[in-house]
């Protein structure tokens, strides 16, 4: 049994988590938000959809960092909600917000139906908070504002855990010994 579990522990890769900060795609970009989005944008295995890539964004001083933005103001390229999809499962999902608006409530749910909601301080007073959600095997997630008709804010700091699929070659050992194991089992009783 313990040669079982050895096994089946090396079948499985490490887990690491990605932080995508948006640091070096935002180099030299500038901060005035202009309503035209750059999206799709692909980062490793996420991919936005519905907001710009600024250095930092003119009106939101808390976080003067790069950053991937959305607002309703002008432009008509830029969705409430933006999407993060991933290009596999994904778990330990956690996201920074940054309202750029006056006090909105913002809610990130994912596509196995969970969610998270939370009101945010005005732009003015550095309404910021860390978002987080728990499942495994998200695919995708929205990030929504309350203010469906003029919102603003920006997203920074995405963090997440590949999940990864067994090592096909370890999975032979594991089944033999599974196998193995079951045939012991049956000759006893």
């Amino acid at each position: 049994m313990k040669h079982i579990l050895l096994l089946t522990f090396l079948a499985v890769a490490p887990l690491s988590a990605t932080v995508i900060d948006f640091e070096a795609e935002a180099t030299n970009i500038g901060g005035s938000l202009t309503g035209i989005p750059d999206s799709p944008l692909t980062i490793g295995l996420a991919t936005f959809t519905g907001g710009e890539l600024r250095s930092d964004e003119i009106g939101l001083p808390a976080d003067r960092t790069g950053l991937y933005a959305t607002q309703g103001v002008f432009g008509s390229g830029e969705t409430n909600p933006p999407t993060i999809s991933f290009a596999a499962p994904i778990g330990g999902f956690s996201v920074f917000i940054a309202n750029g608006d006056n006090t909105a409530t913002y809610t990130i749910s994912d596509d196995l139906g969970d969610s998270v909601s939370a009101s945010l301080a005005s732009a003015g007073a550095a309404g910021t908070r860390v978002f987080s959600l728990p499942a495994v095997d998200i695919r995708s997630i929205e990030i929504t504002s309350s203010n469906a008709d003029g919102w603003n804010f920006a997203i920074d700091n995405v963090v997440f855990t590949a999940i990864p699929e067994p090592n096909p070659i370890w999975l032979v050992p594991v089944a033999l010994s599974l196998l193995g194991c079951f045939r012991a089992n049956r000759s006893i009783g």
